[in-house]
C-alpha cells in the first residue's frame, strides 16, 4: 500500500524542502551580490572541520565586508518567528528562537558551528578579522524593527542587506585576501 501512495504522490516531501531551501539560499546569494563591489559574497561553500577535513554540511554564504566577515545561514522556515525568553533575578535568563511554534533555537547551534569554523581558520593565518553570524529568514514573518538571539542577527533580506553595509576599518585589498583565503580553505559545495 505504501509504494502505491509514493507512487501516486508527487515528489517526496524531502525534496520539496531541499527546494524551497535552495531557493532562499539564491534570494539571499542575490541580495549580496547587489551590494557591490564592496562586499565579497561566496556562496555555497564547504564546511571545514576542527581536523582540517571537509564535511557534508555547508556554509551557505561567506560574506567579507569593510566591518569583517559575515557567516550567513539562509533558512526558508515559514510562519511567523520570535524569540521567547524566560528568567529573571532568581532564574537564569534564556532564549530560544521559536518559528510557528516550534523551538527551532537548534538553528544557533548549526550557526556558532559555523563561525567557529571560520574564525578558527582566520585565526591559523594570523588575520585578525571579526567573524560574525546571522540567519537571514525568507518567506518568515518577522517580528517589526528586527530581533536577536544570542547575539545573532535575525533578518530578512533588507535587515541583511543593512548589516552587511555597516561601515568599518578593512581595506579594498584586505577584503579581497581575505576573501581569496576563504575561497580556498572553503571550495564550492556544488
Amino acid at each position: 500500500m505504501g509504494g502505491l501512495i509514493l507512487a501516486l504522490s508527487d515528489e517526496p516531501a524531502s525534496t520539496r524542502v531541499w527546494q524551497q531551501g535552495a531557493r532562499g539560499e539564491r534570494a539571499v546569494a542575490e541580495a549580496v551580490d547587489a551590494l557591490g563591489p564592496d562586499v565579497v559574497g561566496l556562496h555555497d561553500r564547504r564546511l571545514r572541520r576542527p581536523d582540517g577535513r571537509l564535511s557534508t554540511p555547508n556554509i551557505d554564504h561567506l560574506v567579507v565586508t569593510p566591518a569583517g566577515v559575515w557567516v550567513v545561514d539562509a533558512k526558508t522556515h515559514t510562519g511567523r518567528l520570535e524569540v521567547r525568553r524566560a528568567g529573571d533575578f532568581l532564574r537564569p535568563r534564556t532564549e530560544r528562537l521559536v518559528i510557528r511554534g516550534r523551538d527551532q533555537s537548534r538553528l544557533l547551534d548549526g550557526l556558532a558551528t559555523q563561525v567557529a569554523a571560520v574564525t578558527a581558520e582566520l585565526e591559523r593565518v594570523g588575520a585578525d578579522v571579526p567573524v560574525r553570524g546571522a540567519l537571514c529568514f525568507v518567506g518568515t514573518e518577522l517580528p517589526w524593527g528586527g530581533e536577536t538571539v544570542a547575539g545573532v542577527p535575525l533578518v530578512g533580506r533588507r535587515g541583511l542587506t543593512r548589516l552587511l553595509r555597516r561601515p568599518g576599518d578593512m581595506a579594498v585589498e584586505e577584503r579581497a585576501a581575505v576573501a581569496a583565503y576563504l575561497a580556498e580553505r572553503f571550495p564550492t559545495a556544488g
